[in-house]
């Protein structure tokens, strides 16, 4: 499998030798419901998963949940355990499993180690209590989000006039005070922030070492670029992320999605009138990376081509026991041309247009069906 790696610019080669495959997805905060953007996501980390299992390798992913963070303080109506609960139904709803939930606030206590570490080694420092990455001790700063060093200059985060760089971010915050406070020894009361937790989930699970990042192309700066200068410290390794995929985003009819604009559109609410398979499909003809300009056209179109697709497979004589998307067995050692050159495209930094064009064509070829619901499978659509 091939995948566009944000910090090299190349399409990457995943081949590792004991068939396990080490996957960290940056997941929501669990302050609002989850909205399409994050949907668009996980459709194509579940799209990895099956695609990885029909190739007989053993996908290990870990989802971040993030329940420490002052958004879940400006709201006290909000509770993150009912959000978190919404967020697994809006999964099960389209059809995504598989996956492993890292809470951020069960992993306060690496966090505050790895601070300690890095204090230690001279990567991080502290001022009136703060404790902040010092960026310039990474010759990789700013690699990541491929920012110029006047770039990185502009950019304004945890604004201190006592930092050594204005690039420095936090790691442990005491200024701030939002519901949720931790005491350590060393650091003082205070909070691991959202950079730390995310590197305290990645030690405990993969220490520091793993194959694939997975997150929106809004988290690179600065959340990964600290993210992957924390593991380079601590793994001590100069590529501890073999491939760090980012998702493109996606607006809402021509506008940015956001609450203040009121145009969030909510997975719960678009599956209670359309098809998981009309959002998959529609998800499926646009490539990963790039911009999605979000429609309801277009969202009308894909759930006539669903009804379509419903259609035939309903009046379809060609039955394939295996066709059960929940099953393990998506393996077919025999496999025809067309299933061959499907899976190809997907390999193919999940070229998922050319495929859906691809499942199309084959769908509506009654002799095929068989092959077409093997892509069903991969594609996680069910009939």
């Amino acid at each position: 499998m091939r995948i566009f790696d944000t910090l090299t610019k190349n399409n990457i080669s995943l081949k590792p030798t004991n068939k396990v495959i080490r996957i960290f997805v940056c997941g929501p905060t669990l302050y609002d419901n989850c909205h399409l953007g994050h949907a668009r996501v996980f459709v194509m980390v579940d799209l990895i998963i099956r695609l990885l299992k029909s190739r007989n390798y053993i996908p290990h992913v870990i989802v971040n949940v993030t329940d420490i963070d002052p958004k879940l303080n400006e709201n006290n109506n909000i509770s993150p355990d009912v959000i978190f609960k919404a967020f697994i139904d809006d999964l099960k709803k389209l059809e995504i499993s598989d996956l492993t939930y890292a809470k951020t606030s069960d992993y306060v206590k690496e966090a505050m180690d790895l601070t300690e570490v890095l204090i230690k080694r001279k990567l991080a420092y502290s001022v009136n209590g703060n404790v902040y990455l010092e960026s310039s001790k990474f010759k990789a700063y700013g690699a990541l989000s491929h920012l110029s060093k006047s770039e990185l200059s502009d950019q304004r985060y945890d604004i201190d006039i006592n930092k050594r760089n204005v690039t420095d971010n936090f790691l442990w915050n005491t200024s701030d005070y939002y519901g949720t406070e931790f005491n350590d020894k060393i650091l003082g009361d205070g909070t691991p922030w959202w950079h730390t937790q995310d590197t305290a989930v990645a030690m405990f699970h993969f220490n520091g070492n793993y194959d694939i990042h997975v997150g929106g192309i809004d988290l690179c700066y600065p959340h990964h670029e600290m993210l992957l200068s924390n593991l380079i410290a601590l793994s001590r390794k100069e590529r501890p992320v073999k491939c760090w995929v980012h998702v493109g985003i996606l607006d809402i009819e021509n506008k940015k999605m956001s609450k203040s604009s009121g145009n969030v559109i909510y997975i719960r609410e678009l599956l209670k009138k359309y098809d998981a398979n009309t959002l998959k499909l529609y998800f499926y003809s646009h490539s990963y990376k790039k911009l999605m300009n979000f429609k309801f056209s277009d969202l009308n179109k894909f759930d006539r081509i669903n009804n379509m697709i419903r259609d035939l497979v309903l009046s379809s004589d060609y039955e394939n026991e295996d066709y059960d998307i929940a099953s393990e067995k998506v393996n077919y050692p025999k496999e025809s041309d067309t299933i061959k050159k499907f899976k190809d495209y997907i390999e193919d930094d999940l070229d998922t247009p050319n495929a859906l064009r691809l499942f199309l064509d084959t769908v509506t070829e009654v002799d095929k069906m068989n092959e077409a619901k093997k892509m069903m499978k991969i594609f996680g659509l069910r009939y």
